[in-house]
């Protein structure tokens, strides 16, 4: 699947998914669902949360996806 697909299927502009993939956007919960749907996958198998170090600010914060 294209991030232009992924994109469509999930109602958001492909450069989202691009800042989604660099771990450069943090997404709201509906989007992180949608996107685990769209891609058949659990949300903990697509974005990494890491519950050892709570980040000082939202900049701070890092999500990735595989």
């Amino acid at each position: 699947m294209t991030q232009d697909d992924l994109a469509r299927k999930v109602g958001v502009r492909r450069e989202t998914i691009v800042f989604l993939e660099q771990g450069k956007y943090n997404p709201s919960l509906r989007l992180a669902h949608d996107v685990s749907r769209a891609l058949r996958a659990g949300i903990d198998d697509l974005f990494i949360f890491d519950d050892d170090h709570e980040p000082e600010s939202p900049e701070q914060r890092i999500i990735l996806i595989d």
